[in-house]
């Protein structure tokens, strides 16, 4: 089952929304998130949060159109967390994410780590934009009709037997670490290229050089 979050980061444009939503089983704005649905003139399964972020205007629109689940605003926890607990207790075991990104680089970056926690909880995340898709290499990723694009790996920590085929920097059984930039701005050179880890945690931040597509995992 695949779940749809949108949060309250730089909000996706109408194509992108759009076409995330008609892949998705559930779709579940957190907080602000619902501004970007209301701008699309489009509405969301349900909302979560504090509601402390959502235009009050907004928030008025849908009262009573949609499930609310208000959230304590006196927690250490995120609403996009929330949002994740949520879709997963649901039944969601694909989970896309927009609007993660812009704004504050502490909440962008916390929603980066909760595509680990995703993989804990059992499910498989990624965050998209229309420039950019952030996943976590669960294994192997396969990447098709990417020639040309750009590709970093960051590892949370430590990743070992990291292998890069199809890349303009190829690796072989590489340790990855957090403390070197040797991930970052590689290239795919093939019409396929493949990654593969070993152990551990490793962030694919694959850049599209053209417009945003599919892409066969």
């Amino acid at each position: 089952m695949r779940a749809l979050i949108v949060l309250g980061g730089e909000a996706p444009g109408r194509a992108l929304l759009e076409r995330c939503m008609r892949q998705s089983d559930l779709t579940i704005a957190a907080d602000r998130g619902l501004a970007a649905f209301d701008k699309a003139g489009l509405a969301p399964d349900c909302l979560i949060g504090d509601m402390d972020s959502v235009p009050q205007n907004v928030l008025e629109r849908y009262t009573g159109r949609l499930e609310q689940t208000r959230l304590n605003p006196v927690k250490d926890d995120t609403d996009a967390e929330a949002a994740l607990h949520l879709a997963v207790s649901r039944g969601a075991d694909e989970i896309t994410f927009l609007g993660a990104l812009g704004g504050r680089l502490d909440h962008a970056l916390a929603n980066v780590m909760l595509l680990n926690r995703a993989h804990q909880l059992g499910a498989r995340a990624e965050i998209l934009s229309e420039t950019v898709r952030i996943a976590r290499v669960c294994g192997a990723e396969r990447l098709c009709g990417a020639k040309g694009d750009t590709v970093s790996l960051l590892p949370l920590g430590r990743a070992e037997g990291v292998t890069l085929t199809g890349f303009y920097y190829p690796l072989a059984d590489h340790t990855l670490t957090s403390d070197t930039s040797l991930g970052v701005s590689n290239v795919v050179v093939c019409d396929e290229a493949r990654i593969e880890a070993a152990a551990g945690d490793l962030i694919l931040f694959h850049y599209y050089a053209g417009d945003l597509q599919e892409f066969d995992q």
